[in-house]
């Protein structure tokens, strides 16, 4: 081996290590931004939630109640959506193929627990509603069976960029209502989600 070629060798590698550097600070970014972006729908959706509450007199027959005296009601929730949608800057709507038409991408892992369902393969692909935002962030409605929509969605708080994780940029928000008929969302912001390793669960997580 000559000098030239040993030359080209050691060029190759200081690339090869300037590019796993980069690329690894380029993911780190990426993921920061979409907590930081979280932080900002949380507060967002939190807010749309409470106007759609009050538009709809406190009765919105769409939650899970963590009131044992109180059933949790679905009833209502395609008016709920549809109510919600309208408090959010929605840039597109996706009925169904939300995948065919480009309001979701393809994540790293689905949903496969039967009782989780409406967060499947499928589902997300399929049948679910999805809402575009102008940020390009997205709301898919969580469905089960098909087409019967439920207190919870899940977010995805940078749209088509990486990492399409649970945990990382993709978060779910359940809608819950309180014994003095409070609304609030779940703390566990991954709820059906599949769990990934180093991901944040827990509301609380996300401001530390």
């Amino acid at each position: 081996m000559n000098k030239k070629q040993r030359k080209l060798i050691l060029f190759g590698i200081y690339l090869i290590i300037l590019l796993f550097f980069v690329t690894k600070y380029s993911v780190n970014l990426v993921e920061k931004s979409a907590v930081t972006s979280f932080k900002k729908l949380y507060s967002a959706y939190s807010q749309a939630l409470n106007m759609t509450v009050y538009e709809m007199d406190g009765e919105t027959g769409c939650f899970f109640s963590s009131d044992n005296t109180v059933k949790s009601d679905f009833s209502g929730c395609d008016r709920f959506y549809k109510t919600f949608a309208t408090n959010l800057k929605v840039r597109k709507y996706c009925k169904n193929n939300a995948l065919k038409e480009g309001c979701v991408p393809v994540y790293k892992k689905y949903a496969v627990t039967p009782s989780c369902a409406g967060f499947s393969e499928s589902m997300f692909n399929k049948y679910n509603q999805v809402f575009v935002m102008d940020d390009n962030s997205n709301i898919v409605v969580f469905n089960q069976p098909a087409r019967v929509q439920k207190p919870m969605f899940a977010v995805d708080s940078n749209g088509k960029l990486f990492p399409n994780k649970s945990g990382r940029d993709l978060f779910s928000f359940v809608i819950t209502r309180g014994k003095t008929g409070n609304y609030y969302f779940h703390t566990n912001v991954t709820y059906c989600l599949p769990v990934e390793k180093d991901g944040i669960h827990i509301l609380q997580d996300v401001y530390k």
